[in-house]
C-alpha cells in the first residue's frame, strides 16, 4: 500500500458555531441552514447530504429565519432587512427594509408568491415574491410584543403568529384577528411562544416555554388537546406531510413525536398522543425540518446536524465540516496555512530523526513544528478563503471578493520572516470568491461571473494572462489543479467538469453523471483526472485521450464505495507521486487509499505495516507520526479508522502527508451547559 509519514495536526483551533435555523427544498433536494456566525451553509442532499456551499455573514448579524421559493433563498434576521442570496455568486442580490426592525421569523405561502416576515415591534409584513426581486405588499395591524414565529394556512386567507402569552390568528380576507390566550403559570411567569404550525383543517399547534404542545381551535380559539412533551421550552416544531404527526423539539433535546391517535369503534374519535422519541442530540435543538420522504434534519447548540427517520430506525450525524478554502498546504516547503476569521498563521511542519520505528507505536520529533507568520486583516473583516503556493513564496485570501496578495520571505539566519503586499493589481482582474494556485507565481481565480481568470505574478504587481469560461450560464463552485498547473479542473453549480490544458490551450467536459461532485484531483504525473460523486461513485478521466482510464472501465464502474456503506462523502482527492497507482481519498472518520494493482477479489482484513504517524504529548496536541493498529482492506480500497474527525488530509512530500484532525471531546468542553435531567443510579 505504501509507507507514510502522516504529520498529524491537531493544534488547529477549529471552533464550530451553533446552528440557529433551517429550511429544506423539496423540489431541488437542498436543505439551507444558518449558524451563529452569520454564515449559512447550503447541503445537497442527492444521495448522501454533503455541505456545497457557504455564503459567509458578518459576525455582528445573526440569521434567524430562511425560506427557500423555487430554488430562491430568502434570509431575515436582528439587522431589520430581508436578504435574497445569490447563489451563484455568494452575495446578496437584494435587500428589503422590513417594517418593524429587527425580523425573528418568515413564512411562505403555499402558492410561493408571497412572504410573510414578524417583526420586533409587533408587525406582520407582506412581500409579492417576483422574478425581479421582492415588492413591499403591506402591514397588517400593529400587535403588543414581538412576533416570534409564524406560518401560513394553505388555503393563503390565514396567518398564524405566536408572542408572549398567546397565538394571534389572522385572517387576510376579513381584517380581523382571533387572539388566543395562554394566560399564566402558577408564577405568574409568562408564557412565550416559539413556535407554531397550523393544518389544513384550521388546527393551530403551538409549543411554548412550559415545554407542552397545544391543539387549538382557530375559530373559536380554545385548546382542544394539551401534550406535556418536554421538560423545558418548545423552540422549533415541524408538522409531517400527511398532517397526522408532529415532530418537536428544544431546550430538552429529545425530539418527540406526537401523534393524532383513533379512540372508540362506533363514535371515532381522536387525540394527539407522545409516541417515538429521539434522543440524538445533547444539547439545545434549535431547528428541524423535514423532508417529503419523513426524514428529519436537527441541529442545534452542539453544532451538529443529524438525519433521522423511522421506520425503520435511521440516525445518520455529520459533524459540522471545514469551509472551503480553510486549509492549505505548501508541499514543497512542508508548510501550513490555517484560516481564522480575522487572520491567517503559517506553520513549518515538524520531522522526525527516525524513518522507521518497528517496535514502537510513535516516532519521536526531532524538531517540533513553528509558527512561521501571523497575517492579520483590518478590523472587522472576515476571511473568506485562503491559498498558498507550493514552495510557500506567495499568500493569497479573499475578503467580501477583493482578493489580496502577498510575498512571503522565510526566514533567514539572523533575520524574521516578512511579508509584502502587492499593490499593483490590475484593474482587469475581477472580484472572486475562489483562488487556486498553479504553481508558483501564477493564480486561478474564479470571479463571481463565471469566468476563470489566470493572474501572472511579479513582485509589485498582477497582471491578467487569460480567461477560461465554463458552460454558459454556469458559475464555478469548486477547483484543482496538478502541482505544476498545467491542467486545472472546475466543477461548475451545473455539475459539469471542465478539465483546461494551460500549456496546450485546449479544454475537454468530462461525461456528465446523475449525482453532484464532492472531489476533484488530477494526478501530477499522469494527468489523469479522478472526480468522486456524492454516491461515493469514482471515475478516472485520461485527459489525453479523452476517454475513461481502463482501470476505471474494468472496475470502478462497477465497484464503487457505495458498496461500503458510509454515510460520509469523500472531501479531497490526493496523490502520491512515489506511486501512480495510489490514489489517497479521506472522509469524516478515514483515510482510504485506492490501489489500482490490488485484484477486486481480494476480501481480506490485515494488519497495517507500512503506515506510520508522529504524536506529541502536548495539550494543544501536535504533529505526530503513529502506526495504526488496524486497515481495512475492501477490494482495491484500504481504510485507516481515525478516532477523531477527519477535517483535512493531504500529500505533502516524498513519503510525508498532513492530516488535520479534530477531537470531538474538545468541541464539548465549548459548548454551554446543556439541560439536566435525572438519570437512574446518576445524580
Amino acid at each position: 500500500m505504501g509507507e507514510f509519514t502522516i504529520h498529524n495536526i491537531r493544534f488547529y483551533d477549529f471552533e464550530p458555531k451553533a446552528i440557529q435555523c433551517m429550511a429544506y427544498e423539496d423540489e431541488t433536494n437542498r436543505l439551507a441552514l444558518s449558524r451563529a456566525d452569520g454564515s449559512i451553509e447550503i447541503w445537497n442532499c442527492i444521495s448522501r447530504p454533503f455541505m456545497q456551499l457557504v455564503l459567509h455573514g458578518d459576525t455582528h448579524t445573526s440569521i434567524e429565519a430562511l425560506q427557500w421559493c423555487k430554488g430562491r433563498l430568502f434570509s431575515a434576521g436582528l439587522n431589520g432587512f430581508l436578504l435574497e442570496h445569490d447563489l451563484a455568486t455568494s452575495g446578496v442580490k437584494s435587500c428589503t427594509a422590513v417594517t418593524g426592525g429587527p425580523t425573528w421569523c418568515l413564512a411562505l405561502s403555499a402558492d410561493k408568491k408571497k412572504l410573510a416576515a414578524g417583526t420586533e415591534e409587533g408587525y406582520v409584513c407582506i412581500f409579492q415574491v417576483l422574478e425581479e426581486g421582492i415588492i413591499y405588499e403591506n402591514s397588517l395591524e400593529k400587535q403588543e410584543g414581538r412576533i416570534l414565529n409564524i406560518c401560513w394556512h394553505c388555503s393563503g386567507d390565514y396567518i398564524v403568529t405566536g408572542s408572549m402569552n398567546c397565538i394571534r390568528v389572522w385572517s387576510l380576507k376579513e381584517g380581523r384577528v382571533t387572539r388566543c390566550s395562554l394566560g399564566q403559570t402558577s408564577g405568574d411567569e409568562e408564557i412565550i411562544v416559539w413556535c407554531v404550525g397550523i393544518l389544513d383543517d384550521m388546527t393551530v399547534i403551538s409549543g411554548d416555554s412550559r415545554g407542552a404542545i397545544c391543539f387549538w381551535n382557530a375559530k373559536l380559539g380554545t385548546v382542544t388537546d394539551v401534550v406535556q412533551t418536554h421538560k423545558a421550552d418548545v423552540l422549533c416544531l415541524v408538522v409531517c406531510p400527511d398532517q397526522k404527526s408532529v415532530y418537536a423539539a428544544g431546550i430538552d433535546p429529545v425530539i418527540t413525536q406526537v401523534s393524532y391517535v383513533q379512540t372508540g369503534s362506533k363514535k371515532p374519535k381522536g387525540c394527539w398522543m407522545k409516541s417515538v422519541l429521539r434522543s440524538v442530540h445533547t444539547h439545545d435543538v434549535r431547528a428541524l425540518a423535514l423532508t417529503k420522504d419523513e426524514a428529519l434534519f436537527s441541529g442545534g447548540v452542539d453544532t451538529i446536524l443529524t438525519m433521522t427517520s423511522y421506520p425503520p430506525k435511521t440516525v445518520i450525524k455529520f459533524p459540522p465540516q471545514l469551509y472551503p478554502g480553510s486549509i492549505s498546504v505548501a508541499g514543497e516547503a512542508e508548510s501550513i496555512l490555517l484560516r481564522y476569521k480575522e487572520h491567517l498563521e503559517l506553520w513549518q511542519l515538524g520531522s522526525s530523526s527516525e524513518d522507521s520505528s518497528p517496535s514502537a507505536r510513535y516516532l519521536p520529533i526531532s524538531q517540533d513544528r513553528v509558527k512561521l507568520l501571523e497575517l492579520h486583516c483590518r478590523k472587522d473583516e472576515v476571511i473568506d478563503w485562503c491559498a498558498m503556493s507550493p514552495q510557500a513564496g506567495w499568500i493569497a485570501y479573499i475578503v467580501k471578493g477583493n482578493l489580496r496578495i502577498f510575498q512571503f520571505y522565510p526566514p533567514k539566519l539572523g533575520s524574521h520572516p516578512s511579508v509584502r503586499r502587492v499593490r499593483g493589481i490590475s484593474k482587469e482582474i475581477k472580484n472572486s470568491w475562489q483562488v487556486l494556485w498553479l504553481g508558483e507565481a501564477r493564480l486561478a481565480s474564479a470571479s463571481t461571473d463565471g469566468i476563470i481568470q489566470i493572474i501572472a505574478l511579479s513582485e509589485m504587481e498582477a497582471n491578467l494572462q487569460t480567461n477560461l469560461t465554463v458552460k454558459p450560464g454556469c458559475n464555478v463552485i469548486q477547483m484543482n489543479c496538478n502541482p505544476e498547473g498545467s491542467v486545472l479542473v472546475a466543477v461548475d453549480d451545473s455539475q459539469n467538469v471542465t478539465a483546461f490544458d494551460l500549456d496546450q490551450g485546449t479544454s475537454a467536459t468530462l461525461p456528465s453523471y446523475t449525482c453532484p461532485v464532492t472531489a476533484i484531483g488530477v494526478h501530477p504525473s499522469t494527468k489523469d483526472i479522478v472526480v468522486v460523486y456524492s454516491d461515493m461513485m469514482i471515475k478516472e478521466y485520461c485527459l489525453a485521450t479523452q476517454r475513461y482510464t481502463p482501470f476505471c472501465r474494468e472496475f470502478l464502474s462497477t465497484n464503487s464505495l457505495n458498496s461500503v456503506k458510509r454515510n460520509s462523502v469523500i472531501h479531497n482527492v490526493t496523490f502520491d507521486s512515489r506511486n501512480p497507482n495510489l490514489i489517497l481519498l479521506h472522509d469524516d472518520s478515514s483515510i482510504i487509499v485506492l490501489n489500482k494493482t490490488k485484484k477486486i477479489t481480494d476480501q481480506n482484513f490485515s494488519k497495517a505495516a507500512k503506515i506510520q504517524c508522529s504524536y506529541s504529548s502536548s495539550d494543544k496536541g501536535g504533529i505526530s507520526f503513529y502506526k495504526s493498529s488496524r486497515v481495512n482492506n475492501i477490494g482495491v480500497f484500504s481504510f485507516i479508522k481515525r478516532s477523531n474527525q477527519v477535517i483535512y488530509f493531504s500529500y505533502v512530500k516524498d513519503k510525508s502527508a498532513v492530516s488535520v484532525e479534530l477531537n470531538p471531546l474538545q468541541l464539548l468542553d465549548k459548548l454551554p451547559p446543556a439541560l439536566k435531567r435525572k438519570k437512574y443510579g446518576g445524580v
